[in-house]
């Protein structure tokens, strides 16, 4: 699973936390405002997404974890929905990071950083249709 083919595209406006750079309508980087400063981040970079009322938490693919004050809603109409899907009300992953699914009573993935996030039974069929749409079966 590659995630080159959303990276072509550029990305769409989002007031003081977005990086604008063509009119494609996908996000390539994001400007997150992190303490004092603010830092870009590759949308290939972001594991998962995580809300916890009016703040995120970026987990990033190096490890690096980042709370900002805005709401998980906000990243979700922000971020490529092929490759970011909402898999519970508080947790967004990138589809390139997912290594396993586990179906059970409750839905579970195993991340490549090793994490296991919960998956809701209204969202995992729209999970697993998502994820069929970027590895089709082959024959």
């Amino acid at each position: 699973m590659t995630s080159e083919s959303f990276l072509d595209s550029m990305t769409m406006p989002f007031p003081k936390s977005a990086d604008k750079a063509g009119n494609s309508g996908c996000l390539q980087k994001l400007l997150i405002p992190f303490y004092d400063r603010k830092r870009t981040v590759s949308v290939d970079e972001i594991v998962r997404l995580e809300g916890c009322g009016n703040y995120t938490n970026f987990f990033l693919k190096d490890g690096t974890k980042m709370l900002v004050s805005r709401t998980l809603k906000e990243y979700e109409t922000l971020l490529d929905s092929q490759a970011f899907v909402r898999v519970h009300k508080s947790c967004i992953v990138n589809l390139s990071f997912v290594r396993k699914f586990y179906v059970k009573k409750e839905g579970e993935l195993e991340l490549t950083d090793g994490q296991q996030v919960k998956i809701s039974r209204r969202r995992a069929q729209m999970f697993m249709d998502k994820m069929q749409e970027r590895q089709p079966l082959v024959n």
